[in-house]
């Protein structure tokens, strides 16, 4: 049978797939998740890294299949055929619902106008010496003018120098280190990279153990650290800028940038970058609707389709029919969820026929798929989610200032609201996360007094950047205080608390209200959604 003899090769999209896929498969016959982002930027594709691990995520798991850590050549296909598709479209993102003002090319602007150094080396301070060893030697000899705000000697004075060079540099060079926990740099790194400014950041991973100020950090921190770092890396690569793992190639790049009138944005792989193109598409997003749909039709659970209900899934996904012009043998097929992939991304986006525009207005979808189409399922996500009043963004773990008082108080209001507090919360969240607050007009950050709280921070700190309407309620940690059983030291609760003062600081200079009581912060979000929106009656949660 044709299913023995090409069991996923449907034509000339399939079949160029097929043998790059049998290139770069192991034994398992799977693309492990390593492999996959390499590949793609060969040809010429480039998410980021949360866009792929999301896709690997959903692939994984909404199959069953263990370990989660490869997809199937089914699923490669439609990854590919539909980033080519949003290539081909020039698909740009959505500004956030929430944001209020673009702050860009005003400040632009006014750093042409005033520049004095061409890089501000930001970043990682004492005990750190990259500024010393390396990239001051490296822009010493390529003759770049720059500021160093790490000195022996430092004084008050020094403040007003450093803020000026920060805010007329060229470039932003910004190193977080694996040698100190760097809070309120990546704050720093996440509000310039949201404010739209020409960043080059360098994020160095830990290599356990893990010791700073002579304490070694103890697993739960590390990994949470290493969460921060994952958070800032998708926060800046969905800016489109790329995000670097050593400083050699982030200076060699940061020449090129400077001496060829480049954008960071512009930076190639053959620079030593990582390039990152529409980092706002949701790939996932399609597999889980094909598997959906799939499974809608799958109505006695075998895991396959007859033809003819392929060809009702076929239009339930891309509103057109399948080409007439089909094999015998294809038609006698029983399709599996692999094979079903491998045929939506062989047709889907051929050029529709007029007969078949005509055959498809004439044409009327079972009721379970127009059921489907039109409602809303748990399990669902689409790439542009139920839109909210207010994200409730903030602390999580033990906290539980969302169900003791913000949510209490947004109900009394009728104001619809999105809790991201999950149980088994895990990475692939991010990109779904990113999509729901693009949704909301309100984000609102609780920074609890019993969190660690940076990627919460980092979040802050870049729709602060951006210009959204924000609300922010901080609580400074105490000294002795225990998160996850583990008590900080002295020297964890200062390093958390100053990314804390610094989220502050960028709030007041930007106007964001910033509180110390829940209830207060909640309350004022609640004000500035009925002052600026009127009577609000978007129930939901």
């Amino acid at each position: 049978m044709f299913a023995n003899k090409l069991p996923l090769i449907f034509g000339e999209t399939t079949r160029c797939l097929w043998e790059i896929f049998q290139k770069h498969v192991g034994s398992r016959g799977v693309l492990l998740h390593p492999q996959i982002r390499p590949l793609l930027n060969g040809l010429g594709l480039f998410p980021t890294q949360s866009q792929i691990y999301e896709l690997v995520h959903c692939a994984c798991e909404y199959s069953g299949r263990a370990p989660v850590d490869h997809i199937t050549f089914g699923e490669f296909c439609l990854l590919i055929t539909e980033l080519q598709q949003q290539y081909r479209v020039n698909s740009l993102g959505p500004h956030p619902r929430s944001q209020m003002k673009s702050k860009n090319a005003q400040t632009l602007e006014c750093h042409r106008l005033k520049r004095r150094f061409s890089v501000f080396l930001g970043g990682s301070c004492n005990p750190t010496t990259w500024r010393h060893d390396v990239a001051i030697p490296f822009f010493k000899q390529h003759g770049i003018t720059f500021y160093n705000p790490q000195v022996n000697n430092w004084r008050p004075e020094l403040l007003e120098i450093e803020d000026q060079a920060k805010q007329t540099a060229e470039i932003l060079f910004f190193v977080v280190d694996n040698q100190t926990r760097s809070t309120a740099s990546m704050v720093e790194a996440a509000y310039l990279a949201g404010c739209g400014r020409q960043l080059i950041l360098v994020i160095k991973k830990f290599e356990p153990p893990v010791v700073i100020y002579g304490e070694k950090l103890t697993d739960r921190e590390l990994d949470d650290l290493e969460r921060s770092h994952a958070y800032l890396a998708d926060l800046v690569e969905r800016m489109s800028i790329p995000v670097f793992g050593d400083i050699q190639t982030a200076l060699q790049c940061t020449n090129r940038i400077l001496k060829s009138n480049l954008k960071v944005e512009d930076l190639s792989l053959a620079d030593g970058a990582q390039p990152v193109r529409y980092p706002q598409v949701r790939v996932a997003n399609e597999l889980i609707k094909v598997k959906d749909v799939f499974n809608t039709l799958d109505t006695s659970g075998v895991g396959r389709l007859s033809w003819e209900d392929v060809q009702l899934a076929f239009r339930a996904i891309t509103e057109h029919n399948l080409p007439n012009n089909v094999s015998s043998e294809l038609r006698a097929m029983s399709f599996t969820f692999e094979h079903f992939c491998c045929l939506v991304s062989e047709y889907r986006y051929h050029k529709k026929s007029p007969l078949q525009s005509f055959l498809h207005g004439c044409t009327h979808l079972p009721a379970r798929l127009n059921r489907w189409l039109h409602c809303s399922s748990p399990r669902r996500t689409n790439s542009e989610p139920r839109q909210r009043d207010i994200f409730l963004g903030g602390s999580c773990g033990q906290s539980r200032w969302r169900d003791e008082i913000a949510i209490p108080i947004l109900l009394k209001h009728g104001i619809s609201f999105y809790n991201p507090q999950l149980e088994d919360w895990n990475t692939h969240y991010i990109p779904l996360e990113a999509a729901v607050k693009d949704g909301c007009r309100l984000l609102l950050y609780v920074i609890t007094d019993d969190t660690r709280a940076m990627t919460s921070m980092l979040e802050a700190g870049h729709f602060i950047g951006q210009g959204c309407n924000i609300v922010l309620c901080i609580q400074d940690l105490k000294h002795g205080i225990h998160i996850d059983n583990e008590k900080l030291s002295q020297n964890a609760v200062s390093d958390y608390n100053r990314a804390r003062t610094y989220l502050a600081d960028l709030a007041n200079r930007d106007r964001v209200p910033v509180f110390e009581n829940v209830a207060e912060a909640v309350n004022c979000a609640v004000q500035r959604l009925t002052t600026e929106y009127g009577n609000i009656s978007t129930n939901g949660l």
